[in-house]
């Protein structure tokens, strides 16, 4: 073997047991005790031995209203593996003209120089014309298996074209990620807002209604059902969208829900703070309330998933813009996220930490097309382990993250429970917040399709 993981204690969504794990090629290989022998041991005693974490929501390296986002496809995945984040999927957004594969190939090029962990991409469809339909079954067989729509912007004027891409998503075994935010409520409310110069963080929520959540959720719902697409709807923030998931989960309809950590751990009284336009997110953050309500979510399965949503903005540039629908949105969270469902989820009885490996490692694999491979650790599996310390104090500075982001929305947060090693691979890429991998040794992921892989969540 080339690698033994000595003394820890392993943790799967199902399972958790003490054992050494042996590593061969890249892949777990062996579980169990008296391993050996093998060309280097690591003790990793007193540590959890934890998936990597799959994050299946990330913009990475991307432009909007003419910004070019400071983060690219190294210093992100530098900070995903510093978090104990083995794996992304970033959304592939397509420039003026480009076919869906266009866009893979152009996101590819900027990631396969630069990424230090393995990756895959969700192709987003702002324009659904006959040709990129007719590509949707191309696409799915070359391994990009999900497909993004946004429902707001131009979606009311394309309405007719995003049902007849779901419904070839559907035929062909793909998965349709839903931004679920109504069209013409966002539009309307934008509109006011301007001409009355309501501008600024402190409008911003109001602009972005729970009701406008609501609505478009049980919306797309309503037309993945009947396009006959299985549908996973995007950060999801309050009780009204996931009072519809819930509700059609019951019935037996296969949707699943993700929600973001600035979510669960900040309320919308943030916007109203001097700098608040830096917490500025689609959709918005919510009353305090809300944020109970996801944790329950999560905690009894309403919820799947826990992705970051990341975008890595400068301070500078989230304040570029005022008018409630120019704001910048987006914040950074890669580095940021396991710690901290650990800290403010496990250890205050949110969470078991088998249900935290759950929801950012193996439904994210299993709902994407990527388990047994990636999001547990078993025989077989690729050795992506992240060597958890629970007793590690850190308080978080953006001085000390890895994004290339000057600010971090955490700042000052005092956390327990911190990635000693995180494992790509069998690779140790980090040592102790040490980066030690290369840039370009992540591997971009061809993907199952969802109908061939994932049995009801």
């Amino acid at each position: 073997m080339d690698l033994i993981l000595r003394g820890g204690t392993v943790v799967t969504a199902g399972d958790t047991f003490d054992a050494d794990v042996g590593i061969e090629g890249g892949r777990i290989v062996r579980l169990g005790f008296g391993l050996g022998p093998a060309a280097r041991e690591i003790d990793v005693s007193d540590l959890y031995l934890l998936p990597g974490a799959v994050d299946v929501h990330t913009h990475v390296d991307v432009e909007f209203q003419g910004l070019q986002s400071v983060e690219d496809f190294h210093s992100g995945t530098v900070a995903a593996a510093c978090g104990g984040v083995t794996t992304l999927i970033d959304y592939a957004l397509p420039g003026p003209g480009q076919t869906p594969l266009e866009t893979i190939q152009a996101w590819h090029a900027k990631a396969r120089d630069k990424a230090v962990i393995d990756y895959g991409f969700h192709v987003a469809v702002f324009e659904p014309d006959d040709a990129t339909i007719q590509q949707i079954p191309d696409v799915i067989a070359d391994g990009h298996t999900s497909f993004k729509i946004f429902m707001m912007g131009t979606f009311e004027q394309n309405i007719g074209g995003f049902m007849r891409m779901m419904a070839q998503v559907g035929r062909h075994g793909g998965l349709v990620n839903l931004h679920v935010e109504d069209a013409c409520c966002l539009e309307y409310l934008a509109r006011r807002f301007n001409a009355d110069g309501k501008y600024g963080a402190a409008y911003f929520a109001e602009s972005r209604p729970r009701a406008a959540e609501g609505i478009a959720a049980m919306r797309g719902i309503g037309m993945a059902q009947v396009a006959e697409v299985p549908a996973y709807l995007v950060h999801l923030s309050c009780e009204e969208s996931l009072e519809s998931l819930a509700n059609a989960r019951g019935r037996g309809h296969t949707v699943y829900g993700e929600t973001r950590p600035c979510y669960l751990h900040f309320s919308r009284a943030r916007m109203e703070e001097e700098d608040g336009i830096l917490y500025a997110g689609w959709p918005p953050l919510r009353e305090a309330d809300q944020m109970e309500i996801l944790w329950q979510g999560l905690e009894s399965g309403v919820l799947q998933t826990v992705a970051t949503d990341h975008d890595g903005w400068s301070f500078q540039q989230k304040k570029t813009f005022d008018k409630v629908d120019e704001i910048l949105a987006g914040m950074a969270g890669l580095e940021t996220m396991v710690p901290l469902l650990y800290s403010q989820g496990v250890l205050k009885r949110r969470l078991s930490l088998n249900r935290m490996v759950e929801v950012t490692a193996t439904n994210p694999a299993r709902l994407f097309g990527l388990y047994p491979r990636k999001g547990t650790i078993a025989i077989g599996a690729d050795a992506d382990i992240v060597a958890f310390d629970p007793e590690a104090r850190k308080t978080i500075r953006a001085e000390d993250m890895h994004s290339a982001a000057d600010w971090d929305p955490f700042e000052g947060w005092e956390v327990q429970g911190w990635p000693r090693l995180t494992l790509s691979r069998g690779e140790v890429v980090v040592d102790r917040g040490r980066v030690l991998a290369s840039p370009g040794r992540g591997r971009l992921l061809r993907r199952a399709r969802f109908s061939e892989t994932v049995a009801r969540l």
